[in-house]
């Protein structure tokens, strides 16, 4: 074994032994806390066997393929979750909040980055490194979620293992592979995309945890595959600054637009949100499994709402959309009564203004299907 292979498989092992310790005796889950330990272990690395910058034949290249694979990726889940619905993000969306949450993620990426940069591409041919140096990083992430576990269990460490183990050993074999190959501008970019969407997208598709834990799994290994091939291509055919075509940016750009769209109006955050129906009571002018798009009304401008405008509303913790038959003033306040157009009656309650949500614009035929059969077969 070289002499620099020993250098770093010492630094892996006794960067591995901290982390089993605090993972299991310590479990010191501050992201500032590990991210100073990683920081002190990347400084000893580059002591010992010195910093280059990753000036890689095909990073620019590389790093297009990953940003278009994962927008692709996006693209499929959230056209997934109109079928399966969304779940609001509980972190908090004001600007000065986003900093406060993400800059720690940050901070722990970049050097964490940094440090499987300054191990890896060094060692590639050391078989012992590479283990010892995977288990290492799957062990950051372990130190960062442990304490989300009881892991005195066999419940909670079992769970532990699939929903933490399980993704992160793909993970890094992935950005292990990256790292030898283009360096760490793309890794960091990865971890950057798919790690801040956690704190910036309002509402994320409601998969379930082992659902979502499978596709973590999985997209880095197709994500590899993929980037394998094109590393195949490399070796037999010169590169062309021409292979990213204008048909292929505009498709890419219109993929990125609907994502963007579909985020904006389903999170219920903006002007305008749409929803799916789950009754025929508006029929024929609005049918089950149709998709509405409703602007949403402040106190101010319930003066515009007139007779015959569809109106969208909150009653007993259920969101109604029935056509105004009536506009009351009582004690100042405007109220409402609403019928739907399939319906005999009147709807037996008066809709307040705070009850009120907005007015549907324009309506989709039909492709809210899904999303109704999906939901009425798991309330059976």
């Amino acid at each position: 074994m070289k002499k620099g292979y020993n250098k770093i498989l010492i630094l892996e092992i006794i960067l591995l032994i901290f982390l089993l310790f605090n993972s299991f005796v310590l479990k010191i889950a501050n992201t500032y806390e590990v991210t100073g330990v990683i920081l002190l272990f990347l400084i000893v690395a580059i002591i010992l066997t010195g910093f280059k910058k990753d000036n890689f034949r095909f990073k620019k290249d590389v790093i297009l393929n990953v940003v278009i694979m994962l927008l692709l990726y996006y693209f499929i889940i959230y056209i997934l979750g109109l079928f399966s619905g969304f779940v609001r993000s509980s972190y908090s969306l004001a600007p000065m909040n986003i900093i406060k949450n993400t800059f720690p993620v940050i901070l722990f990426i970049v050097i964490s980055e940094l440090l499987r940069y300054e191990i890896f591409p060094k060692t590639k041919n050391n078989i012992a490194c590479l283990i010892i140096g995977c288990a290492a990083f799957v062990m950051m992430d372990v130190n960062l979620m442990v304490h989300l576990y009881d892991v005195s269990t066999y419940l909670g460490l079992t769970k532990m293992i699939c929903l933490v183990v399980f993704p992160s050993v793909t993970r890094n074999i992935f950005l292990i592979f990256l790292t030898n190959k283009v360096g760490y501008s793309n890794t960091i970019l990865y971890m950057l995309i798919t790690n801040l969407s956690t704190y910036i997208l309002p509402i994320f598709p409601d998969f379930g945890e082992y659902i979502n834990v499978l596709l973590e799994t999985v997209l880095p290994i197709v994500i590899m595959v993929r980037l394998s091939g094109m590393f195949n291509y490399y070796e037999i055919r010169k590169i062309k600054s021409s292979r990213y075509n204008k048909s292929k940016m505009v498709l890419y750009s219109v993929i990125t637009v609907a994502l963007f769209t579909i985020v904006i109006l389903t999170s219920g955050l903006f002007t305008y949100q749409a929803l799916t129906i789950g009754s025929a009571s508006m029929h024929p002018a609005i049918d089950k499994g149709d998709v509405i798009v409703l602007r949403k009304y402040k106190e101010s401008e319930f003066d515009k709402i007139k007779k015959g405008d569809v109106l969208v509303h909150n009653h007993d913790n259920k969101i109604i959309v029935h056509r105004v038959v009536k506009i009351l003033n009582i004690n100042g306040k405007t109220n409402f009564i609403t019928k739907g157009d399939n319906n005999d009656s009147k709807d037996g309650w008066i809709i307040k203004e705070d009850d009120v949500i907005g007015i549907v614009k324009f309506k989709v035929k039909y492709i809210g299907m899904p999303t109704v059969a999906l939901n009425e077969l798991l309330n059976k």
